[in-house]
């Protein structure tokens, strides 16, 4: 009796949420696993056979180079704010964030015209007599796109470990007599490598899971290898081991950081005595300033200038009810999504509280798997679930109505909203995640002893307490949802479009001057709760443990 209780008292409302969420995750994976057992076919012979080495060596050196480069300026550009004065540092601070708020395949179009044949770059440069060789739509091209739209994630991330660090460490390693490169590269470096690490692995999963810019490239990666299987060659088996292939390429990235990582430690428990920002020489300021600000024109202002200039030969055309359609369907999708995908982590953070031990970290890994499969691969996954479960329940369809369909859930709203809650769900855990930890437990613990349910005590005691982590969440899980493409393409209801996908259909029919106003929109709207939340105000929290 005593253990029934206990088992009671243990699946609760937050266990039997978890349980769901986990199964959520686990379903879309499991199926792709399954699937691999059946006959391959002849479409997966001719693309292992001629198309498979290129398309993983492709993927390989787009991630190594795209993984360095975001890594180095994430952690300059952080640096660079954090302990120097110079001209323009708050603003940069916050702005260098927005590259964030503009899809990767927005920049892709927008470069790759410009710097077409005739296009407003080659232009300019042909005044001064200049004519450039630079082929924009390669390799290297996309390379470049996706450093200067996500090297954010590692600077925020960055930057916030800065902000933590102890000037003990620092002032013990100047006593010791060592040089400001050496303290750089012996204590400041070694204590930033779990962010570092962290926001370069969230820099390459996302490169994985692009379609927008390689397929507008025409780049032959892992990813649009699976459209083309997919759309081109109709075959779901090619589709699927190619989605496999891509999985282990992702699982192995994870593994060789955790192998290099070994044992060691990287955290302190120093009290965290600020680092005071010094006031470099004239000289080292303006070059600091002049970096930065030339980084932030060519990642967001230049971009945003020639959507601006599009937008205004083409608003005549663009701003009427499609529009207005196109901005309802994607927010009403996006605010609806996001929701669900909060209110599900914020049960399983919930479910996790005052649990330890290993079984813990294996359900929690498991539960927020979903943002390491690529989107690609995940809508891949969701759409063969979806197909399995209208096939079950076709029976109770025709129960219900004698004219009903055999796909019901296949190519819904439920299914693509169940693909971004699965996508989503680990960054809004961790966003909530680290709003407990701030606040302990305490306050908790304190209704709990005076006999407040569960659930209660989550709404009375701990929403008030972690409400900043739940705007965080919501932002950041909104904004992802808005610029989605590769699920959006796969798994949206027929004739039904939003600002992503129109974008992209414009771009993929040369209409670029079109796509601007979509495009603006999309960037307005991440660039505002961008703004929000760098500039939330925090005073009131509490921090007990």
């Amino acid at each position: 009796m005593h253990k029934m209780k206990r088992l009671c008292r243990q699946w609760d409302i937050f266990g039997v949420g978890s349980a769901v969420a986990l199964l959520f995750v686990l379903a879309p994976l499991a199926t792709i696993a399954l699937y691999l057992f059946s006959p391959p076919s002849d479409a997966w012979a001719h693309v292992r056979e001629h198309l498979l080495r290129r398309s993983v060596v492709n993927t390989a050196l787009l991630i190594f180079s795209v993984a360095a480069l975001s890594g180095v300026i994430g952690l300059l550009g952080a640096y660079a704010t954090s302990r120097y004065e110079f001209f323009g540092r708050k603003k940069l601070s916050w702005m260098l964030i927005l590259p964030l708020g503009v899809p990767s395949y927005i920049v892709a179009y927008m470069y790759a015209d410009m710097f077409s044949h005739t296009g407003s770059a080659t232009r300019f440069l042909r005044r001064f007599g200049i004519e450039h060789s630079l082929e924009v739509m390669s390799l290297p091209g996309a390379t470049f796109v996706f450093v200067i739209t996500l090297f954010p994630y590692v600077y925020l991330l960055v930057q916030s470990a800065l902000k933590r660090q102890s000037a003990s460490f620092l002032e013990s390693a100047k006593l010791l007599g060592a040089s400001p490169v050496r303290r750089f590269f012996t204590v400041v470096l070694p204590l930033l490598r779990p962010a570092l690490v962290a926001g370069t692995l969230l820099v390459v999963l996302e490169t994985l899971s692009d379609y927008g810019v390689v397929s507008y490239f025409n780049v032959r990666v892992l990813s649009l290898s699976i459209f083309d299987a997919w759309f081109r060659l109709g075959d779901v088996d090619a589709a699927v081991r190619i989605s496999a292939v891509m999985l282990l390429l992702v699982f192995a990235v994870i593994f060789v950081e955790r192998f290099l990582r070994g044992r060691r430690r990287y955290g302190f428990n120093a009290s965290p005595r600020p680092i005071p920002r010094v006031k470099p020489s004239k000289a080292k300021r303006i070059a600091i300033s002049l970096s930065l600000w030339l980084f932030f024109g060519i990642a967001f202002l230049v971009p945003l200038g020639q959507l601006l200039y599009y937008a205004y030969l083409s608003y005549d055309g663009a701003l009427g009810m499609n529009t207005l359609y196109l901005v309802v369907n994607t927010l009403s999708l996006a605010l609806a999504s996001t929701l669900l995908t909060v209110l599900v982590a914020l049960i399983l953070a919930n479910f996790a509280r005052g649990r330890s031990g290993n079984a813990k970290r294996a359900f929690l890994k498991l539960s927020t798997l979903g943002y390491a499969v690529p989107g690609a691969v995940l809508a891949i996954a969701v759409m063969l679930v979806s197909l399995r479960l209208d096939g079950w329940l076709h029976p109770l369809y025709r129960f219900a109505s004698s004219e009903s369909g055999r796909l019901i859930l296949t190519g819904s709203l439920l299914m693509l909203g169940f693909a971004f809650l699965v996508r989503f769900m680990a960054i809004a855990f961790n966003a909530i995640e680290a709003s407990y930890d701030k606040v302990g437990d305490s306050y908790t613990e304190a209704s709990r002893t005076l006999g407040v349910s569960k659930l209660k005590t989550l709404v009375k005691v701990d929403l008030p307490l972690i409400r900043f982590g739940l705007i965080s969440a919501f932002i950041i899980v909104f904004i992802d949802i808005l610029k989605e493409l590769p699920i959006t393409l796969i798994l949206s209801p027929s004739n039904y479009e939003t600002l992503a996908s129109q974008v992209h259909r414009y771009a993929r029919e040369e209409m670029l001057q079109e796509s601007s106003v979509p495009s603006l929109i999309i960037i307005a709207i991440s660039s505002v709760m961008i703004y929000f939340l760098t500039h939330m105000k925090k005073e009131g929290v509490p921090n007990v443990r």
